[in-house]
C-alpha cells in the first residue's frame, strides 16, 4: 500500500481521541489481557512509548491501525497523550489490510493466525475469482483452462504472508481450524494445544484424518490380548486417557450398530468419540465434565433414568489413589481401599440395574503396585476386586482380556527399577460380563 510508505509527521495525540479498531480486536483479542503477561506494561513504564501508534481520521476522532497494546498500556499508566502517526487510509478493505500489514511481525497464537487467514481469504478471494475466470476463458474466446493458471496461488500467498510454511501445511492448518469452528471438540482441543505450542499443525491434522480408522477397513484383533497405544484422535487430553482401540474392540465384540452405550466416568470422551465413529449411541457422564457432550453426573448417585435398558456399560474408573492429584478432590480415587471396594460393589449393582437383559458391562482396571499399598501388600489386584463385585451382583463372566498399559516410564525410572530389583506395573485387564 503506497499510502503506508509516505513520510508522515509524528505528533502527540490525546488517548481519549483514539478509538480501537474492531477488526483488530476481532483478530487479536482484548489487548488489556495481554499487556501484563508479555512485559510491555513494565517496559513502557520505564522507557515510555518508543514506537509511535498509527491512526486514521474517523469522524470526530481517530481509529487505530496499529498500537492497541501500547494504547492499553498508556491508559493503564494514566498517560494523557501518546506519540501517533496520522495516515489517511480509507475505511473498509484498505484499513483491514493496513491492520494486517502493521501486525505482520507480531508474535501470534495459532488462533490469531487463523483469524488473519479468514480475513486474508475474504480480501483475496474476489481477485482470485477474477483471475480464475480470466484463465478459463480469454478475450479471444479461447479455452485457457490448461494455460499458466497456478492452482493454490491464493493459499500460497496467504501461507507466505502468515509465515506458516507452504500451501500444504496451510491447508492442514485450515482443516483443523474449520473443524474446530464447526464445533468438533477434538479439533478444538487441537487448537488449544496449538495455541499453547504443545502440538504441531501436522500432528493436529493427522489426528483429524485418523478418525475413520474404526469405520473404513477396521480389522479387529482375534486375540484376548489388546496391546494398543493411546490415539489422540479420540478424546481430548485428560488424566488416565485410554487407547481408543480398547473401546473399539469392546464395541465390535459385545455390541451391534445402533446399540446404546453408557460411560459413567467418561473423562476426555474417548468412548463418546469411538461410538460416534462406529455407529453406536452413547450417553457420557462425568463428575467434572471437560466437554459439552459429557453430562455432569456422579455415578455414586446411580445411573440417570435415560441410561436404563442400555446395551453396554463401559467403565474406566479412576483407580484407588492412582492419579489422585490431577482429578477432582471429591472423586472416588481419594477413598481408602475399603471405600474403593464399596464403590465397586455399588457400581456393579447400579450397572446391573441399568442394563437390559443380555447386556454387557466392561470394567477396565489396572493393578496397583507403586504406592499407597496396605501394610504387607506387594500389589492390589483391582481387576480381581472388580471381578468379585460383578460376580456377587449376579453377572455372568464372558471374558477377561489383557490390555497392558503402553508404558510411559522414563529411562531413569527403568534404570532405578532394575537397580532396586523392582517390577514396574504394566498389568491392566478388561473384565467383560453379561446380565442374564
Amino acid at each position: 500500500m503506497t499510502a503506508l510508505a509516505e513520510p508522515v509527521e509524528v505528533r502527540p495525540m490525546a488517548t481519549s481521541a483514539l478509538r480501537p479498531n474492531r477488526f483488530s480486536l476481532d483478530l487479536y483479542g482484548d489487548p488489556a489481557e495481554e499487556i501484563r503477561a508479555d512485559g510491555l506494561l513494565d517496559s513502557i513504564r520505564e522507557r515510555g512509548i518508543l514506537v509511535p501508534l498509527v491512526a486514521a481520521p474517523d469522524g470526530d476522532g481517530f481509529e487505530l491501525l496499529s498500537g492497541h497494546r501500547r494504547l492499553a498500556c498508556a491508559k493503564a499508566l494514566g498517560m494523557e497523550s501518546v506519540p501517533c502517526e496520522i495516515r489517511d487510509v480509507p475505511r473498509g478493505a484498505s484499513r483491514r489490510r493496513a491492520v494486517l500489514d502493521y501486525n505482520r511481525q507480531r508474535r501470534k497464537t495459532f488462533s490469531q493466525l487463523m483469524r488473519e487467514a479468514d480475513a486474508l481469504e475474504a480480501l483475496l478471494s474476489p481477485a482470485a475469482r477474477e483471475r480464475r475466470a480470466a484463465n478459463l476463458k480469454g478475450a479471444d474466446g479461447a479455452d485457457r483452462r490448461n494455460s499458466d493458471d497456478r492452482s493454490g496461488r491464493t493459499d500460497e500467498a496467504i501461507a507466505r504472508a502468515l509465515g506458516i510454511g507452504g500451501k500444504d501445511l496451510y491447508r492442514q492448518a485450515r482443516a483443523v481450524w474449520r473443524a474446530a469452528e464447526a464445533g468438533d471438540p477434538r479439533a478444538r482441543s487441537g487448537v488449544s494445544q496449538l495455541d499453547a505450542g504443545t502440538k504441531s499443525v501436522h500432528a493436529a491434522y493427522k489426528d483429524l484424518r485418523r478418525r475413520d480408522r474404526f469405520t473404513t477397513g477396521f480389522r479387529p484383533t482375534p486375540y484376548d490380548v489388546w496391546a494398543f497405544r493411546r490415539d489422540p484422535a479420540y478424546g481430548v487430553p485428560h488424566p488416565g486417557s485410554i487407547p481408543a482401540a480398547i473401546v473399539a474392540h469392546t464395541l465390535h465384540y459385545f455390541t451391534s450398530p445402533g446399540a446404546l452405550v453408557v460411560d459413567p466416568m467418561a473423562g476426555g470422551g474417548t468412548t463418546l468419540d469411538v461410538c460416534e465413529a462406529m455407529g453406536r449411541r452413547c450417553l457420557a457422564y462425568d463428575l467434572s465434565p471437560v466437554r459439552p457432550e459429557i453430562a455432569q453426573h456422579d455415578v455414586r448417585d446411580g445411573f440417570p433414568p435415560e441410561a436404563r435398558e442400555c446395551d453396554l456399560v463401559f467403565c474406566d474408573p479412576p483407580y484407588h489413589t492412582m492419579l489422585a492429584g490431577p482429578y477432582a478432590a471429591f472423586g472416588v480415587e481419594a477413598e481408602p481401599l475399603s471405600g474403593w471396594i464399596r464403590f465397586l460393589n455399588t457400581l456393579a449393582r447400579d450397572a446391573f440395574a441399568a442394563l437390559r437383559p443380555g447386556g454387557h458391562v466392561a470394567l477396565l482396571l489396572a493393578n496397583q503396585t507403586e504406592k499407597d499399598l496396605p501394610a504387607g501388600f506387594g500389589y492390589v489386584d483391582h481387576a480381581f476386586l472388580g471381578y468379585a463385585a460383578l460376580m456377587q451382583t449376579g453377572f455372568l463372566p464372558v471374558r477377561r482380556i489383557s490390555c497392558p498399559m503402553d508404558g510411559s516410564y522414563l529411562p531413569q525410572h527403568v534404570q532405578r527399577a532394575r537397580a532396586e530389583g523392582r517390577l514396574l506395573g504394566q498389568v491392566r485387564d478388561l473384565i467383560v460380563m453379561r446380565k442374564p
